[in-house]
């Protein structure tokens, strides 16, 4: 399995877009040339590795740079293995050899053992996703950076985190595109045209809709006026609560799947600044759902009944990257001292 990822100025040929993510999205229809590794593609095998830019035992994942022996162009491979899936189990069961792992368990235990588990090569799934052109930017992004925690209070974002956002001035065409049903029209769920409390709510790309268990639905304001969670106040509460009651209603319909059993909730910071919500499964921990970053809806929500101005004058916490442009800014001013 592979997919491409690139970057264009309007975005509206894109085939898939990946909304967790600013800008992560899949090749143009019309440049060819992007697709020409991808069209020669049928093994790893002629794959010149240069650089291990991360990996993640969380994920069981690997990002790998290099190229391949006929495309002069960088390329980034990320192998991912994949869950094993219960249809599966039993083929499986018959057919895995075991080898005994004498260190790897160190429970006192002695009806415990652990064993290295060999599959046939069928169950044995690992999902490879090719950037091909890859980018210095793709790179970075990839590439293993240090975190570092920041206390952002009011005048911090105020005297150097907003400016900066001013300063980069984000692209959100590929967003605008979504709301104009320019692309992905044909992978929303549920819209409330409203231009203030509406929302397209449609799958990320973390969730290809085939496993209940991994739902991820990303839903995205109509209103443009809100970059983050710093912007919300008392006004909003109607927009908070529409979102939350039809998405909800609209993911139980199409999918069976009730509020209980779904996490809701924002970034902060966000991976881009155009108000969007979170609708993951309780049962399935994702990237991004961690404390310092995911705030709960509900939480959000309660916060401002109970002050209109909360997030414009609490502090809020969350991690930063170390090649992230916002670091250096805060390093500077001190707010981070590392």
């Amino acid at each position: 399995m592979s997919s491409v990822s690139g970057d264009s100025e309007d975005g509206v040929s894109r085939k898939k877009i990946k909304l967790s993510d600013e800008g992560e999205v899949s090749a143009e229809h019309s440049v060819a040339e992007d697709l020409s590794a991808h069209v020669r593609l049928n093994s790893l095998e002629g794959f010149q590795l240069s650089e291990v830019l991360s990996e993640s035992s969380y994920s069981k994942s690997i990002f790998l740079e290099g190229r391949f022996d006929k495309v002069s162009d960088k390329a980034i491979i990320l192998l991912e293995k994949l869950p094993i899936h219960q249809d599966s189990v039993e083929k499986l069961l018959t057919n895995a050899d075991l080898a005994l792992n004498l260190k790897s368990n160190s429970t006192s235990d002695p009806n415990v053992v652990d064993y290295a588990c060999y599959p046939p090569v069928c169950q044995g799934d690992i999902k490879a996703t090719v950037i091909c052109p890859a980018t210095n930017k793709h790179a970075d992004k990839y590439k293993y950076q240090p975190s570092f925690l920041v206390n952002e209070t009011p005048e911090v974002y105020k005297s150097i985190v907003l400016p900066h956002l001013e300063s980069q001035k984000f692209s959100l065409q590929w967003v605008h595109n979504i709301l104009e049903h320019k692309s992905e029209a044909e992978r929303i769920v549920f819209e409330d045209p409203d231009p203030q409390l509406g929302f397209v709510l449609l799958p990320d790309l973390k969730w290809d809709e085939s496993e209940k268990s991994s739902v991820y639905l990303i839903a995205i304001c109509h209103t443009k006026d809100v970059k983050s969670l710093r912007d919300l106040n008392a006004s909003h509460l109607p927009l908070l609560k529409n979102i939350r009651k039809k998405a909800l209603d609209a993911i139980l319909k199409k999918y069976n799947i009730p509020s209980e059993k779904l996490r809701v909730f924002l970034h902060y910071q966000p991976s881009y600044y155009h108000l969007h919500v979170h609708f993951t499964s309780i049962n399935k921990q994702v990237l991004g759902c961690q404390f310092e970053k995911a705030r709960l809806l509900d939480t959000v929500i309660s916060n401002i009944e109970l002050l209109a101005t909360y997030y414009q004058d609490v502090t809020l916490t969350y991690t930063l990257k170390s090649n992230d442009p916002l670091f250096s800014k805060l390093k500077d001013a001190s707010v981070i001292s590392s």
